[in-house]
């Protein structure tokens, strides 16, 4: 485990966070946001974690373009942000992503 992670959502762990994937939803409530797949490359604060949102609907190539169906995954960029634990949660070993 990384020292500077408390351990509620280790580095690297498949989550899922809240999210907002339109404008419209941006402006609206919080708490009304999606649930999308994302991954945690760490821990930043107390009760703070950099999150990945892995939503393929939201990827981008390099340049800020859309990317299209056929792009590879490593050729995708990912929104980040940063989330408190009530605005992420843990993906278990059963769920699909």
């Amino acid at each position: 485990m990384d020292e500077d992670n408390d351990g509620r959502f280790p580095d690297d762990s498949l989550v899922e966070v809240r999210y907002p994937l339109t404008g419209s939803e941006q402006q609206g409530d919080r708490l009304a946001w999606p649930w999308l797949p994302g991954s945690i490359p760490g821990q930043c604060g107390p009760d703070e974690w950099h999150v990945r949102v892995e939503a393929r609907e939201l990827a981008t190539l390099g340049n800020g373009s859309p990317a299209s169906a056929g792009t590879l995954y490593g050729d995708l960029f990912y929104p980040c942000c940063f989330r408190e634990a009530s605005e992420i949660r843990r993906v278990t070993d059963g769920e699909e992503r």
